[in-house]
């Protein structure tokens, strides 16, 4: 009877570099860690000493699975899930990314199954739609009659994963640290609004954005929160936009704090996590109408899903000059972002995805489970 978490282990795979899965990565392997399952990182990209493992906050033993060609990153990547079957149980496979969801699903085939599949393919990044309809058919291709599960933070992906895979997608809430609900919220002394996003064209709206707001006597004060490349930093400033390349949290809690309102403009899917950070610091919000955004913000009550560049600036200004929107705003939001926001929910989606019921009881049945398969799996052999 196997009833101990540390005689099985969770293997994540990864490859291009990509920082939203990079962010879910270094998430779930805390959260894995704190059941006490050891963990592998095989990296088929860049090699164990680059820069997956050493942005993990928690210590994962670091393998290399790679290969000159797309087919010997397979034969790698099955040779390494082979040796890891034998030398301990293994319970389940994450594959992070597109890529790796491609060639981890291809290598899975003919080995030994794990307990658990995991795919992240994290679509906003996997390029064209060629690319998801060649991910879509390899999937449907290589899916193994296992337990398996989609796990993503987009709403909007979840609902194509579901459609890939035939199967249920766990949509993982937005993980906001304590310090963004301890934070005292203090409005600065004149109006100051902290903006956020992805892609040129989300720097092109800003920068006309400052310019509208500041044309006349009264001075808005804008600063970009995150980096920025060469041309768009030069852009921002020419506009009077502070670029601010804030990573620390703490740094980013008490920007917030002060902020009369965050904007965050982006298109497609890509997961806005500032957003539920501001949210959680109790500022309003004014977003870019995308499925992701629509499902942080109920339009009007904890924030603004603004169709189009002049509805964003007169929202802006309507929640500039209205000290009372910006306090039910405010209150909402914060409400909101603890119902759902919370590293707790976060662990809970994570557990329930691995088959895990909770950190108390660990994975000791799911654990019975794998040892059963794989024996019968041996026997078929």
């Amino acid at each position: 009877m196997l009833n101990r978490a540390h005689d099985a282990y969770v293997v994540h795979v990864a490859g291009v570099r990509d920082g939203e899965a990079l962010e879910t990565l270094c998430r779930t392997t805390a959260v894995i860690a704190a059941v006490g399952v050891k963990q592998v990182l095989l990296d088929y990209g860049h090699g164990a000493g680059a820069i997956w493992p050493a942005a993990l906050p928690v210590e994962v033993r670091p393998l290399r699975a790679t290969g000159p060609s797309l087919f010997a990153k397979v034969r790698a990547l099955q040779s390494a899930f082979s040796t890891l079957a034998c030398e301990r149980m293994l319970y389940a496979v994450h594959l992070h990314g597109a890529g790796p969801c491609l060639l981890g699903s291809h290598a899975l085939k003919g080995t030994a199954l794990p307990g658990r599949v995991l795919y992240s393919p994290h679509l906003a990044h996997a390029g064209s739609s060629w690319t998801v309809a060649l991910l879509s058919r390899l999937l449907q291709r290589f899916l193994q009659p296992h337990d398996c599960a989609a796990v993503t933070a987009s709403l909007a992906e979840a609902q194509t994963l579901s459609r890939l895979l035939n199967r249920s997608a766990e949509v993982l809430p937005n993980p906001v640290d304590a310090m963004f609900f301890e934070v005292d919220r203090r409005e600065s002394a004149r109006p100051d609004v902290l903006v956020d996003g992805f892609g040129a064209e989300a720097v092109e709206v800003v920068t006309r954005l400052s310019i509208l707001l500041n044309a006349r006597a009264s001075r808005v004060a804008i600063a970009w929160l995150s980096a920025a490349g060469a041309e768009p930093r030069a852009r921002l400033h020419a506009a009077n936009v502070e670029v601010l390349d804030v990573a620390d949290e703490a740094a980013r809690a008490r920007l917030l704090s002060k902020a009369w309102a965050y904007v965050h403009l982006a298109a497609g899917n890509r997961v806005p996590y500032g957003v539920a950070q501001a949210m959680a610091a109790g500022v309003p919000c004014l977003v870019s109408d995308t499925p992701s955004h629509r499902a942080l913000i109920r339009h009007g009550e904890t924030g603004f899903v603004c169709t189009s560049e002049r509805d964003l600036l007169e929202r802006l200004i309507h929640v500039l000059r209205d000290a009372e929107e910006r306090q039910d705003i405010s209150e909402a939001a914060r409400a909101e972002a603890k119902r759902r926001f919370t590293s707790k929910h976060f662990e809970k989606a994570i557990l329930r995805a691995y088959g895990f019921s909770s950190i108390a009881k660990g994975p000791a049945r799911a654990l019975q489970v794998v040892r059963m398969e794989k024996a019968r799996h041996e026997i078929t052999l």
